[in-house]
C-alpha cells in the first residue's frame, strides 16, 4: 500500500489524523494546542453541501476556516473530492502554498495559495461538483497542516492530486476533514 493510498484511505474515514513527519528546523510558525479542526460557516461535517457551490447555482468555491494548527505548521492546502463507485476519483479543488497567517478563505477563493489541477475540466482551479445519478454524494474536503510548502517536479499547470499528496508525504503534521452530501 502505497502512502497516496494511505491518505485517500484517511480521506474516507473522515477522522482527525495527525501524522508525525521531520519538522523544519529553520522555521516554527505555530505553537498551539488542541485539535486542528476545520469548519465552514456554510455547512456543517456530515451535513448537506450548499446548492450554492455546486453546477446548479453559481458553482462558486466554499467558505472554510480552521483553527489549532499544530506547532511547526509553515503552509496550509485544501482538497475536495468524491470518490464514484467506478475510477476514476474526482477532484473538484486543490489549492496549496496557503500561507500560515491564512487561517480561513472566503466564498469564491482568489488570490491565495495556487491551484492545482481539478479532474473535472483539467483546469488549475475550483470546479463545482455536479452529481450525476440518483441518491446522495459524498464529498470530501481536506485541510492540511504542512509543515514545509510542497516541491514539485511539474509546473503548476501539472499539479495533479496525485503528485500533491506524493509531495506531502513527510510534511503533513495533520489534517481535518469535513465530509458533506448533496443530492439532485
Amino acid at each position: 500500500m502505497t502512502i497516496k493510498h494511505l491518505l485517500f484511505g484517511v480521506l474516507i474515514i473522515g477522522s482527525i489524523v495527525t501524522l508525525s513527519c521531520k519538522k523544519d528546523s529553520l522555521t516554527t510558525a505555530i505553537t498551539t494546542s488542541g485539535t486542528f479542526t476545520a469548519s465552514s460557516g456554510a455547512f456543517t461535517n456530515d451535513g448537506v453541501f450548499p446548492k450554492l457551490y455546486t453546477c446548479d447555482s453559481t458553482g462558486i468555491s466554499p467558505k472554510l476556516s480552521w483553527v489549532n494548527a499544530p506547532t511547526g505548521t509553515t503552509s496550509f492546502a485544501i482538497t475536495m473530492h468524491h470518490i464514484p463507485p467506478t475510477p476514476p476519483n474526482h477532484v473538484y479543488m486543490l489549492l496549496y502554498n496557503i500561507p500560515v497567517t491564512i487561517t480561513s478563505i472566503a466564498d469564491a477563493v482568489s488570490g491565495i495559495g495556487l491551484f492545482g489541477i481539478n479532474t473535472v475540466n483539467g483546469q488549475t482551479s475550483y470546479t463545482p461538483p455536479c452529481s450525476q445519478g440518483p441518491g446522495a454524494k459524498l464529498y470530501t474536503i481536506t485541510v492540511y497542516a504542512l509543515s514545509s510548502a510542497p516541491v514539485f517536479s511539474v509546473p503548476q499547470s501539472q499539479v495533479t492530486m496525485d503528485i500533491f499528496l506524493t509531495a506531502i508525504s513527510t510534511k503533513t503534521l495533520a489534517t481535518s476533514i469535513l465530509n458533506v452530501t448533496y443530492t439532485r
